[in-house]
């Protein structure tokens, strides 16, 4: 099931979620078109080893988001290679006259989203409380839910993460943010979510 949770943060740590996904936006674009640029690269072992310090340095991200960078980009382009095949398939048997544009040009990552890996970037703590990956390292808030998401959340918190040192504040303020994730068939395993803070 998919399970959606609303993060309490303060206005400083809503503008550092925002930062760092502006960051993580920024570089997804800065790949994107080394890729384009060197014939349209999906491999993303590849595209880490040529693009991995400079996300570093320019960009500022954490090491782990920095590998899931490349990755995310050369998924991008196996898709757009994907679609590619099939239009010039289609061409070639007749069924439509259209060149696939969007192969024409490196595509453009709008949206400020930001991909976590669960274990790597987040983790559920004690409390009902989450530690989230920042620019500025690790950010403890705390979540609210469906009660039985909570729930089920909270009994594998209590069995693999020790309460985290780190108090919030006495009132949250109501900046949200939304962190995404699934649970399939009630185990711990949990899909990569993103975090979209909404502002006021």
């Amino acid at each position: 099931m998919t399970v959606k949770l609303k993060l309490q943060a303060t206005p400083a740590q809503f503008q550092l979620f925002r930062a760092t996904q502006l960051s993580y936006r920024d570089a997804l674009n800065h790949v994107i078109r080394y890729a384009f640029a060197h014939g349209k690269m999906s491999n993303a072992v590849r595209l880490q080893e040529g693009t991995y310090q400079e996300i570093r340095t320019r960009f500022h991200l954490p090491s782990q988001m920095a590998c899931s960078v490349p990755r995310q980009v050369g998924a991008t382009y196996k898709t757009l290679w994907t679609k590619m095949r099939q239009n010039a398939h289609t061409r070639q048997a007749g069924w439509t006259r259209k060149h696939y544009k969007e192969w024409d040009q490196p595509p453009t990552f709008v949206s400020p989203t930001l991909t976590y890996q669960y274990g790597k970037d987040y983790s559920f703590k004690k409390e009902q409380q989450v530690s989230i990956l920042s620019l500025a390292g690790r950010v403890v808030l705390a979540y609210s839910g469906y009660d039985q998401h909570v729930a089920l959340i909270l009994k594998g918190a209590e069995a693999t993460n020790p309460p985290h040192p780190q108090a919030l504040p006495a009132h949250p303020t109501l900046e949200e943010a939304y962190l995404l994730f699934q649970e399939e068939m009630g185990q711990a395993e949990r899909a990569e979510p993103f975090i979209s803070p909404k502002p006021v």
